[in-house]
């Protein structure tokens, strides 16, 4: 079975070949730009995330230990310790 065999078929799908290119062809743009974007973050979103790591570093030894800690206290008092400071 060929394409030509379906006239109005074929027809609906250069229709809507045609009104793709039209929505993509609007879009191109601001797809362009998005990506001058990307590029021109690309240098901060690298920094961020070695930011991100640098505090993780400070940090995560300690904080992971104190938050076990204060955990354990509120957990002992009954959560009376954290009533006490308003929490």
């Amino acid at each position: 079975m060929a394409l030509k065999d379906h006239p109005a078929l074929h027809t609906e799908f250069k229709k809507l070949q045609a009104q793709k290119a039209k929505i993509i062809a609007k879009a191109a743009p601001l797809r362009a730009r998005r990506e001058e974007l990307r590029v021109e973050m690309e240098p901060m979103e690298v920094e961020a995330r070695e930011i991100k790591f640098k505090i993780f570093a400070i940090e995560r030894p300690m904080l992971a230990d104190i938050d076990s800690q204060l955990s354990a206290i509120a957990k002992a008092t009954g959560g009376l310790v954290l009533v006490a400071q308003g929490g």
